[in-house]
């Protein structure tokens, strides 16, 4: 199974992080130093890494709001508190669109 996690920042960007390095930021042992003092939503991507016997993929999303502190380490996470800070669907869709280009890399995904 493949996992991929992003941030997305509130500058339009989303930014992904490796298994390692997202391991190491959820322990507290790295930090993101540009994130200090900031909420932004975070995206999990979970997937199967090859088709089933019907050919399918399946993909499993997981979505949270992680607050910074001064440092850039985590010091909570939760739901959106409010409608500004809902994954859009665009933004979902795009999240895993980014996962999967390299296991789907010719496949588009139709909506």
């Amino acid at each position: 199974m493949g996992i991929r996690h992003f941030i997305l920042t509130n500058d339009g960007r989303i930014e992904e992080f490796s298994e390692n390095e997202a391991s190491k930021v959820a322990s507290g042992d790295s930090v993101l130093e540009q994130f200090a003092d900031l909420r932004l939503r975070y995206v999990q991507v979970a997937y199967d890494e090859e088709t089933d016997s019907s050919g399918e993929l399946k993909v499993r999303t997981m979505g949270a709001v992680i607050n910074f502190d001064g440092e850039g380490r985590i010091s909570g996470a939760g739901s959106p508190s409010n409608k500004s800070e809902a994954l859009s669907r665009f933004e979902h869709d795009a999240c895993v669109q980014f996962a999967l280009r390299e296991t789907l890399p010719e496949h588009y995904a139709i909506n």
